[in-house]
């Protein structure tokens, strides 16, 4: 009897084994149920952490006409009435004296037009030419060694200048990637329009 126990025993061991790998969870599919009603929102969510500054808050001009005029020599000897050099002053109503302290400003110079750009950032130097600016609360002086002023070639402006005021707030160095003195990346970065 303790033969046919274990044999039947091995027996019911070998179909539960049988039965349980036979056995399969998978299915067909079943039809989709209809969409539940839309739960409550939620609590709102704690407040992220500030972001980085953003360029918002520059300011640049349009290109601009620039008009110079002559610097002579008033002293009495023989360079009397001679032009020393010429000067201009473009406006700027929103340079501020915290612009000046904490900001920066960048003047650029177009030799060619708007529809053909050729742009240079000033101090410019270039085969004699020098144009320098400075800074003073609502105005961008130029001082250049020959007349660099606005003129018109055919129904195109040519050498008119922009300036772009950056604020304090702004910081330069989170894009490192912009060279300032590349007018093409400082559109880009800044999304300038011409």
């Amino acid at each position: 009897m303790r033969r046919l126990s274990f044999t039947f025993y091995v027996c019911l061991f070998a179909a539960s084994v049988e039965l349980f790998v036979s056995c399969s969870k998978e299915g067909s599919a079943g039809a989709v149920g209809a969409q539940g009603p839309a739960g409550s929102s939620g609590a709102t969510g704690p407040q992220g952490p500030q972001g980085d500054t953003g360029v918002a808050n520059v300011i640049y001009s349009d290109w601009l006409d620039v008009v110079y005029n002559p610097i002579t020599d008033t002293t009495a000897g023989p360079t009397f009435g001679d032009t020393l050099s010429w000067t201009a002053t473009i406006p700027a109503a929103l340079l501020t004296a915290t612009i000046l302290n904490t900001g920066d400003v960048k003047v650029y110079f177009n030799l060619g037009s708007v529809a053909q750009p050729y742009i240079y950032p000033v101090p410019f130097f270039n085969g004699g030419i020098l144009i320098n600016a400075s800074f003073a609360t609502g105005n961008i002086y130029l001082d250049a060694s020959t007349d660099v002023g606005t003129f018109t070639s055919g129904t195109s402006k040519i050498f008119q200048y922009r300036y772009i005021l950056i604020p304090g707030g702004v910081n330069t160095l989170e894009a490192p990637d912009v060279d300032w003195n590349d007018y093409n990346s400082v559109k880009t970065y800044l999304k300038l329009k011409d």
